[in-house]
C-alpha cells in the first residue's frame, strides 16, 4: 500500500529538522517542535521534489495538516 501525504510530509519534516523520535500529528505547529522559518522552506523545497509539485512562495504553512492540505491541492490540479 502507498504511504498517504500525510506520511510522507511527515518523514519530510522529521528528515528536514532533525526530529526523528518526534511524534507528529495534523495539529502539530512547525514552531512547537523547533522548526524555523529557514526550515519551513527547506521542507517547501524537499515537498516539492517528493511529489513534482511548486508549491506558492506565499503559502505559509503553519502547521502538518496545513502542509497536507496544500500538498493533496497541488496534487489534484
Amino acid at each position: 500500500m502507498a504511504e498517504s501525504t500525510f506520511d510522507r510530509v511527515c518523514a519530510i519534516v522529521r528528515e528536514q529538522g532533525g526530529l526523528d523520535d518526534t511524534e507528529l500529528t495534523e495539529d502539530t505547529k512547525l514552531s512547537d517542535v523547533g522548526l524555523d522559518s529557514l526550515a519551513t522552506v527547506e521542507i517547501v523545497m524537499a515537498c516539492e521534489d517528493e511529489f513534482g509539485i511548486e508549491i506558492d512562495p506565499d503559502a505559509n504553512p503553519t502547521t502538518i495538516g496545513e502542509f497536507v492540505k496544500l500538498v493533496d491541492g497541488l496534487l489534484e490540479k
